[in-house]
C-alpha cells in the first residue's frame, strides 16, 4: 500500500531533493512535483494523492491561497505546509493551520550540507505523512482482508 504524495514548491532544487528523499522511503511515491499552486490544484484530480506538501511562499498563487482553494474541493485531503523558519514563515504557518492545513514542517537552514538537511526533513516529514495517512491505510488493509473472506463466502 503505497502512500501517494503530491509536492508543490517553486524551487526546482527543493522539489528534486524532496522527491528523492521521499521516494527513498519504501512505501512512499511522489506522484507529482510541481512549482506552482495552480498546477498542484490541477494535478490533484489526475494523480489522486494521499497527502499534499505545499510550500508557503510561491509566485502567482501562494501556499495559503492554494490551500484555501484545495480545501473547497478536497476538505479531507491531508496537507503539510513546508515553510521557512522566519518570523514571516511562522505567521504564515499559523495562517495555514487556521486555513485548514493538517500540519507543517520547517525547511532546514544552516545545517551545513544537503545530506544533513534532507535527513532532517525525512526525520520530521515521514512520521507526519504516516500519521496523516494512517486511517486510509487501515481502511485499505481492512478491505483487502475482507476481500478473500467475501469471495470465499460467495464460493460456499
Amino acid at each position: 500500500m503505497t502512500i501517494r504524495i503530491l509536492l508543490c514548491d517553486d524551487s526546482v532544487v527543493i522539489r528534486k531533493l524532496l522527491t528523492q528523499t521521499l521516494d527513498e522511503v519504501d512505501d512512499f511515491e511522489v506522484v507529482a512535483a510541481v512549482g506552482l499552486g495552480r498546477l498542484a490544484l490541477d494535478k490533484i484530480p489526475e494523480v489522486r494523492p494521499d497527502v499534499v506538501i505545499l510550500d508557503v511562499e510561491m509566485p502567482e498563487l501562494d501556499g495559503i491561497a492554494t490551500l484555501k482553494l484545495l480545501r473547497k474541493a478536497e476538505p479531507r485531503l491531508p496537507v503539510i505546509m513546508f515553510s521557512t523558519r522566519t518570523e514571516a514563515g511562522a505567521s504564515a504557518t499559523i495562517e495555514a493551520l487556521t486555513s485548514g492545513a493538517s500540519d507543517y514542517v520547517t525547511k532546514p537552514s544552516n545545517v551545513g550540507n544537503v545530506l544533513t538537511a534532507m535527513a532532517r526533513v525525512r526525520e520530521e516529514m515521514v512520521p507526519k505523512i504516516r500519521a496523516l495517512t494512517a486511517r486510509k491505510r487501515i481502511a485499505q488493509r481492512a478491505a483487502l482482508a475482507a476481500a478473500p473472506a467475501s469471495s470465499a463466502t460467495a464460493a460456499a
